[in-house]
């Protein structure tokens, strides 16, 4: 999508006063840094399922003397070249939060601006056909009832036209919370109950049939999740992310925000991942 139009589809007067000159070239470096992707392969089933919490987004515009709304616009093509290097490397399944139940609390210029730019990108040919060409089955995690109607069709439509791959998983997670997924997997697994089409001795048997009730059903647990943005000194915290199936994944901190992210230190993490034995308290 071209920077003009990122700035004019905003009301805020403060976006539209920055230079299109400057969100350009700053776009631009990060594309050029994520194509510089470093060899590696995955050691087969060790890391199937990577989760990464994208913070750091409005302080990276901020440092840059950019609106922070910008943050958001870098984020995606950070995404982008995760994507491409996650697929690269042998990783299967990959998971980006992106909107949180809480983010709603937000001022309404920027939920607007964050809502609009999602829209126009996975509305986008490009998105679409990056997914169809390799064979990637697009998911979205989180409510759906508190989105835009468009960016509902949107999300919706990519989910309906890659239903049938299942070579890679990139999963969005939009309106997305912890606790929230929970309350809404709970309350299907009580109408079963009701109806008899599930008992509790069955759940009590059998735990992992809660994990068939989660956005994530179909899927591996992650296997790594790495938060960006952590500052140091800063107390890491999970903001809610997955809670039942993050009980055996290793986290990781980074203090790089997002959209300063680069391969190299992604990798870092991933390698280091390789080298931790996980013992699952055997």
């Amino acid at each position: 999508m071209a920077v003009e139009r990122i700035i004019s589809s905003s009301l805020n007067p403060e976006i539209k006063a920055v230079k299109p000159e400057k969100l350009r070239r700053w776009l631009t470096e990060i594309e050029e840094r994520w194509k510089e992707i470093p060899e590696f392969e995955l050691p087969q089933g060790v890391l199937d399922s990577l989760t990464i919490i994208c913070d750091g987004n409005r302080r990276a515009a901020q440092e840059k003397d950019l609106s922070p709304y910008f943050g958001h616009r870098a984020g995606v093509e950070v995404i982008k070249g995760i994507a491409r290097a996650s697929r690269r490397w042998g990783i299967k399944h990959l998971t980006f939060w992106t909107w949180s139940t809480e983010n709603w609390k937000r001022e309404k210029e920027q939920i607007k601006y964050v809502m609009g730019l999602v829209t126009n990108i996975l509305a986008g040919p490009d998105f679409k056909n990056e997914l169809i060409e390799n064979e990637v089955r697009f998911v979205h995690l989180g409510r759906k009832n508190r989105l835009p109607p468009r960016v509902i069709g949107v999300l919706g439509d990519l989910e309906k036209e890659t239903a049938n791959f299942d070579r890679y998983w990139l999963n969005l997670a939009m309106d997305y919370g912890g606790l929230d997924e929970t309350a809404r997997a709970t309350a299907e697994i009580s109408r079963q109950v009701k109806t008899g089409l599930l008992t509790p001795e069955e759940i009590e048997k059998n735990p992992s049939i809660l994990l068939g009730f989660l956005d994530t059903r179909g899927q591996p647990t992650p296997d790594l999740i790495i938060r960006t943005g952590t500052k140091k000194g800063e107390i890491p915290h999970t903001s809610g992310l997955m809670p039942l199936q993050s009980a055996y994944a290793c986290w990781d901190y980074v203090p790089y925000l997002f959209p300063d992210l680069a391969p190299n230190q992604l990798l870092k993490s991933i390698e280091s991942f390789v080298e931790y034995e996980r013992r699952f308290g055997g």
